[in-house]
């Protein structure tokens, strides 16, 4: 080699590694930038479940105003009284017939199969008597029971689909699909026997209100609103039973609301049966006479709920009682509104 020559060093060319505290910081980096994303991605989720369940409520007072156009009346809460065995009409003792008014929406909801399936069974003489697994007349044995109707379930409320009572498939007395949404009975407690069916709502046990007996306004009552659903054990035995919800048995009055308490109110809700396994849902159970349903969601600050003129509004936790009261009644003559 000359003396002009160039001389290569070993090394000349190797790429610069990165050092360990270099990674660590772009760790850090990485971990504070997924930390301040996390929170508004999943802010935007439960916008679209919001959305989602505000859609179906809007679907549902559709199909309830649909049914009135056909039927005359907003569809009955039950066929019974709450938490008793009356009425007795010619005859025929109304104690067990204890399906609620989601049997008569589903027709004008796009599940004609499902009503006619189910009401060939409602409408035998064999549910006059108990539905008891021995006599074969269960709710074990209503056709679908355990079927799950998406437009009745809020994407927001992570027990969806709750398709079994604690009874079990196996019990000869499961007692099915429960729900998220319900109907107003009023701005009362659920009280027991022929009382319960002298409630201030749209829709309770043996009404048959119509719309000209919504003398408070169309715009200014409710009609529907959201609950929160209860998991419950598979065979745990009375203490897991909830039945806020259960559409193919109201007779305790879990397929109704009142807003005698504002949305998500810290009062505990009262009920024959319920248990207190979502703290976002109290319940004491026992209810009787003094049983309440309080409209309840997973979305951040309120409930979704329609109005009786098919307007949905989002109602947050800090409405004023005594407007949310107002609007639970159909004919208070109370001054209230649902603001928009």
């Amino acid at each position: 080699m000359g003396s002009h020559g160039h001389v290569c060093v070993a090394g000349d060319d190797r790429r610069r590694a990165f050092t360990l505290v270099e990674l660590l910081v772009v760790i850090a980096i990485i971990g504070t930038l997924v930390g301040l994303l996390l929170p508004a991605v999943q802010v935007a989720r439960e916008s679209a479940r919001r959305s989602t369940c505000q859609n179906k409520v809007k679907q549902l007072v559709l199909g309830v105003l649909n049914r009135v156009d056909a039927q005359g009346a907003f569809p009955m809460g039950a066929q019974t009284w709450f938490n008793n065995t009356g009425p007795t009409v010619d005859g025929i003792t109304y104690g067990n017939r204890r399906w609620s008014w989601f049997v008569y929406v589903l027709p004008f909801v796009e599940e004609q199969s499902m009503y006619d399936a189910q009401w060939k069974v409602y409408s035998s003489s064999k549910w006059q008597s108990a539905p008891a697994p021995a006599t074969g007349l269960s709710y074990a044995n209503l056709p679908q029971v355990a079927t799950a109707v998406p437009s009745f379930m809020c994407p927001s409320d992570p027990t969806n689909p709750k398709v079994n009572s604690q009874d079990g498939p196996a019990s000869g007395n499961n007692q099915g699909f429960h729900g998220n949404y319900v109907l107003s009975a009023g701005n009362q407690t659920f009280q027991d026997s022929a009382n319960s069916a002298l409630l201030n709502g749209l829709s309770f046990p043996l009404s048959a209100i119509k719309l000209k007996d919504v003398t408070d306004g169309l715009s200014k009552t409710v009609a529907v609103s959201e609950i929160m659903l209860i998991p419950e054990a598979v065979g745990g035995g009375v203490p897991a039973i909830d039945t806020r919800g259960r559409y193919h048995n109201n007779h305790h009055g879990g397929c109704n609301f009142s807003t005698l308490n504002p949305p998500n109110t810290s009062v505990t809700d009262r009920i024959v049966f319920c248990s207190n396994q979502v703290a976002q849902a109290p319940c004491v159970g026992g209810g009787g006479a003094s049983s309440v349903l309080s409209a309840r969601s997973y979305h951040a600050g309120g409930v979704n709920a329609a109005m009786a003129d098919g307007a949905v509004r989002f109602v947050t936790n800090e409405i004023s009682v005594q407007i949310w009261q107002a609007v639970g009644s159909r004919s208070g003559g109370e001054i209230g509104n649902v603001p928009e």
